[in-house]
């Protein structure tokens, strides 16, 4: 059980379909799947990593993050994604504190490694750009990674609003189950489905993007800031729109001039959480979209499935059940005293929750 699997099961099945797209430039599944075996071959020949070793990426929503998501995965490491958004000083933590041995870094992010103070340690830095992919691709290809369910597969940083980032291993197992619970609670899908990622996939939208990829699905990359213009134009050019927004993303396409002027018949869903939704601004998207919205709530330990308000009820209005739909919660046990005490009276016991709390080094 590795999802790096999933990959390959949608190239056999869709070779031809695009499997990731940015401003022009595509990966159908077939070559994804050629360029991710190369790149787990390269990972593990050329920089002699191997099984369980931790890979950062601190980069921009570009189309080359996927291919290196799932080629870390082919070769049995674990990847550690960074908020693009954070301080080189803020990375440099999170790096030392996960034990990455490699860093791949986009150019515009590259450059604000030059903020570090002199002395600063960092693993080997490589530029994620597709020049140094292909580079790293000419290694013979894995074409089989490990199969353990209980291996890591993403170590998910916290915010660290209240402290340092803590780091919550996500096991393969962990999130193929969030996989099948987007499939149950939101939408099961197929290959003329298309998720846009206009926000970063360091979160929750790149966990999404699993879900669209085991099925043969379009991973459409929107680089730089949201813009509500890019957002109309990419529903109505692509099949059964799908994506993850903020309530404030929400809220800046619904006030939007193209909003309520511009065909969005191509719009499947629009998955929002992360903060407070205003009741009128739901009213709003109702009213502009019609039922196609489901409010998530999940955790960096239990990402995106913790409860979830579906369709359904957004279509009925119901106001008395605005937290959604729990999967399952129980007391901790004793052995988790401690943790408990530091993280409150409730935990999530479930497939999609996380194996442990630290990231340990």
């Amino acid at each position: 059980m590795n999802l790096a699997h999933t990959l390959q099961v949608a190239a056999l099945q869709y070779p031809d379909r695009p499997a990731v797209s940015e401003e022009g430039r595509t990966l159908d599944y077939g070559a994804m799947e050629v360029l991710v075996g190369r790149i787990a071959g390269g990972l593990r020949a050329r920089h002699g990593l191997k099984p369980g070793d931790r890979v950062a990426l601190w980069m921009d929503n570009t189309l080359e993050v996927l291919p290196l998501l799932y080629g870390i995965w082919r070769a049995g490491l674990t990847a550690v994604p960074v908020n693009a958004k954070l301080h080189a000083k803020e990375l440099a933590w999170i790096v030392a504190d996960s034990g990455a041995q490699l860093l791949f870094v986009t150019d515009a992010l590259g450059a604000k490694l030059s903020e570090l103070p002199s002395g600063a340690s960092l693993p080997r830095v490589i530029a994620a750009t597709a020049k140094e992919i292909a580079a790293l691709a000419t290694a013979d290809p894995l074409t089989r990674g490990p199969t353990d369910p209980s291996d890591e597969a993403w170590l998910f940083y916290t915010s660290g609003t209240t402290g340092r980032p803590k780091g919550a291993v996500l096991t393969h197992r962990n999130l193929l189950f969030a996989v099948h619970a987007y499939y149950a609670d939101i939408d099961f899908l197929g290959p003329s489905d298309t998720i846009l990622h206009a926000a970063p996939l360091s979160h929750g939208s790149g966990l999404y993007g699993l879900a669209f990829v085991a099925r043969g699905g379009h991973n459409v990359i929107i680089p730089g800031s949201f813009e509500p213009d890019r957002i109309y134009r990419a529903i109505a050019e692509h099949s059964d729109v799908s994506f993850f927004a903020a309530p404030t993303m929400v809220s800046r396409l619904i006030n939007h001039p193209l909003a309520g002027s511009t065909d969005t018949q191509n719009l499947k869903t629009i998955s929002y959480g992360g903060a407070p939704m205003y009741v009128a601004d739901l009213e709003r998207a109702l009213e502009l979209f019609g039922p196609k919205l489901f409010q998530l709530y999940g955790q960096g330990e239990s990402p995106m499935t913790i409860t979830g308000l579906g369709k359904a009820a957004h279509a009925a209005r119901h106001r008395a059940t605005a937290s959604g739909s729990a999967r399952q919660v129980s007391r901790a046990p004793a052995s988790l005293s401690a943790w408990w005490a530091t993280t409150g009276p409730s935990c999530r016991r479930a497939r999609s929750a996380r194996s442990s709390h630290e990231a340990t080094a």
